[in-house]
């Protein structure tokens, strides 16, 4: 964008004092097509029942685990008997993630995904790990077994419905039994779930969340980069199918050119704080997944171990998001670090959960985009 148009339209904006009502001028400009986005986003999430398209369906939901920015920073290629996840490096974000351990987080999701889908569609898997190579990957064989296994499949089901429901909640408990039942599906190969359920422990935590604002929205790169994967306008989204989606996040759909002229007004940390002041306060608790090592293997069990949780809570109705500023900021992580005393253990995600209302569901790109060239 041209600074000098850039501040000719902020002046004239300013001059005319219709800042709120060029936003929502610009809201009505942009037309009705929240129709478009819900289409794009439901598609993403039908299966697909042709005959022979098995292992594309795999693929299908593994994308839809979650990503850091919804980058969806994976590649896939279906071999005989076998589904490869790669790691996708043009789609990493370095400015918040600069070693890559929220990208690899995310290939977890998806390696989760994919076995519970293919497990569900009748096959015997097992996934092994090559990694610290120039052909680092994740694989997932596959056996037919010959039956698909009777009965309901709660965390199956609940693939195409989790999200990360980015709203307040409403500050209900969630019951000592399901808090039990969430933490087993958050812990497994080295990673260990901690619950903060009570004001004494997360406002603490918040602590670490706001000092994490305070770090990253006063940061241009942090703050170019994520400006960079929003999705301001819904055209914008759905041609991307990538991204975070205004809509998704509850605000509306206008032009990038608008957005950036106010996005100064959200992206500091008095705004951020302020929000997630009250994104926190109105959940039910947080959970902090650790791991006592700090490689991509662990990255990718904690990976695995939160989507567990998503779609276990998910099933539950319960909702999620992530809060995770203190992990992203390394001084902070020490902080954190020390302050739980984890006798050595990585804090590698921090996320909350309650009750609450769903928000519009995030787009995924086409299997087809994904897919690498056999």
């Amino acid at each position: 964008m041209n600074p000098t148009l850039l501040q000719t339209r902020r002046d004239a904006l300013r001059m005319a004092g219709a800042s709120a009502l060029g936003l929502v001028a610009a809201s009505m400009l942009v037309g009705c097509t929240a129709n478009g986005y819900d289409d794009a986003a439901n598609k993403a999430r039908l299966p697909d029942t042709r005959a022979g398209q098995d292992l594309l369906e795999l693929v299908r939901l593994a994308t839809l685990a979650p990503s850091g920015h919804n980058t969806q920073p994976w590649k896939f290629a279906i071999q005989p008997n076998e589904v490869r996840i790669y790691p996708d490096l043009t789609r990493r974000v370095p400015a918040v993630d600069p070693d890559n351990r929220e990208l690899w987080i995310s290939l977890g999701g998806a390696l989760e995904n994919l076995l519970i889908a293919a497990q569900r569609a009748g096959y015997q898997t097992e996934a092994t790990y090559s990694l610290d190579t120039a052909d680092d990957h994740l694989a997932v064989s596959l056996k037919k077994t010959g039956a698909k296994p009777a009965g309901q499949s709660p965390l199956f089901d609940a693939i195409p419905l989790r999200q990360c429901t980015r709203n307040a909640y409403d500050r209900k408990p969630v019951a000592v039994a399901d808090l039990n039942k969430l933490e087993a599906a958050a812990t497994g190969a080295g990673v260990a779930p901690v619950l903060f359920t009570d004001a004494a422990t997360v406002e603490p935590m918040l602590e670490y969340v706001n000092a994490g604002n305070d770090r990253q929205m006063t940061d241009d790169k942090f703050k170019r980069e994520l400006t960079d994967w929003i999705r301001f306008s819904d055209g914008e989204a759905t041609e991307k199918m990538d991204g975070l989606a205004s809509r998704a996040s509850g605000n509306p759909s206008v032009p990038r050119w608008i957005a950036t002229l106010f996005i100064g007004s959200v992206l500091n940390p008095k705004a951020q704080t302020k929000k997630d002041d009250g994104f926190v306060r109105s959940s039910s608790g947080l959970m902090l997944l650790v791991s006592p090592k700090n490689d991509k293997a662990a990255w990718i069990e904690t990976g695995r171990a939160y989507e567990r949780f998503a779609l276990l809570s998910t099933a539950m109705g319960i909702k999620n998001a992530f809060m995770n500023q203190p992990c992203e900021v390394p001084e902070l992580r020490a902080q954190v670090q020390s302050h739980l005393n984890l006798n050595g253990a990585f804090p590698q995600l921090l996320f909350r959960f309650g009750h609450g209302p769903a928000m519009p569901r995030s787009l995924r790109r086409p299997v087809g985009q994904v897919l690498m060239a056999s």
